[in-house]
């Protein structure tokens, strides 16, 4: 379910927000939806800079009540073994398509000053080349869209939530941005279809 698609032109109106959603880049009322009943009230950029070359960079969203961290990272075959970036883990409670490219649904375990607390997390990395790079074929462009610990639970509004919001921060990053192959196209509402986990 896509409430919003991405964009970047600054004439965009997504919601009624005027406020830019992640230094404008990432727009929707899905967003409010992650945030709490009060909605998107401040917002911190920092690294979030996909125009410019980075490794990885990362943006906050402040409600009332909840924050949101939306992220991407950049992982190659030089430094870790792939598989490993595109597969269910023990945390895994849902799996869903964004486009071609299999999304999950998380809530590991994380440690806090209180001891492990649940967080929850959607994430996926799509085959993309590192800008710049001479090889081509062994790079993913990772995005994920968490909130900090300790975790709601997740309900079916929640989760068609992070799973929206996933899918217009990969649609932006992965297709707009970084012109990845495999991410899904703006234009193609109802491209996040969540299915039950099988592992």
């Amino acid at each position: 379910m896509l409430t919003a698609a991405a964009g970047c032109s600054p004439d965009e109106q997504t919601n009624d927000q005027s406020k830019p959603v992640c230094d404008g880049k990432l727009k929707g009322d899905v967003f409010d939806t992650l945030v709490g009943d009060s909605g998107v009230a401040d917002e911190k950029v920092s690294k979030f800079s996909p125009n410019e070359w980075t490794a990885g960079g990362y943006c906050y969203l402040y409600g009332k009540k909840h924050a949101v961290e939306i992220d991407y990272l950049w992982r190659s075959d030089s430094t870790s073994d792939l598989d490993r970036y595109r597969s269910p883990g023990p945390s895994t409670v849902k799996t869903f398509k964004v486009g071609p490219t299999t999304g999950y649904l998380e809530r590991p375990k994380v440690r806090v000053a209180a001891g492990n607390v649940n967080q929850n997390r959607a994430w996926l990395a799509l085959p993309c080349p590192i800008p710049g790079e001479k090889t081509r074929d062994h790079a993913m462009l990772e995005i994920e869209v968490k909130e900090p610990p300790p975790a709601r639970s997740v309900d079916d509004s929640l989760s068609k939530a992070f799973i929206s919001a996933l899918t217009i921060a990969t649609s932006y990053l992965g297709d707009e941005v970084f012109k990845c192959s495999a991410s899904p196209s703006a234009a193609a509402p109802g491209a996040a279809s969540p299915t039950a986990s099988s592992g």
